[in-house]
């Protein structure tokens, strides 16, 4: 069952980091096509897709030429939070914060996730379990 209360979940708060290197690109409104890369995803590695007006965001695993700018760790927030619980993700970005380490989120129906530097993923995941403290 989902967990709204703020406490609970950061008392059970761990991390875990997806495989590999990610990237977020846009596909202009004009050239997406849904079908087409829902298709896609096995190939593609793809991880998220969210329709913008501008256009198709899609997370998906970085290539080699990929710059370093746009390389990012995974990082899944192992506690199934309530999408309403309230707070949750700010004490997340507010210990992010902290430690100078910029993060995308991304609230999915069972886990809320993290995207944050590649090079910055230990201290994300020591920053973030250190929030089982403040509970």
């Amino acid at each position: 069952m989902a967990e709204a209360d703020l406490s609970k979940l950061l008392a059970t708060l761990s991390v875990t980091q997806h495989d590999g290197v990610w990237r977020f690109e846009s596909i202009a409104a004009a050239e997406s096509s849904w079908a087409e890369l829902v298709n896609l995803r096995d190939i593609k590695d793809i991880a998220m897709l969210f329709q913008e007006q501008e256009g198709l965001t899609v997370v998906t695993k970085a290539a080699s030429d990929t710059p370093d700018e746009n390389r990012w760790a995974w990082l899944e927030l192992s506690v199934f939070s309530d999408l309403q619980a309230v707070g949750f993700l700010a004490r997340v970005a507010a210990a992010l914060t902290e430690i100078g380490v910029p993060c995308n989120a991304i609230a999915a129906y069972h886990h809320d996730h993290i995207f944050v530097p590649e090079s910055r993923a230990a201290d994300a995941i020591s920053a973030i379990e250190a929030l089982r403290g403040d509970s």
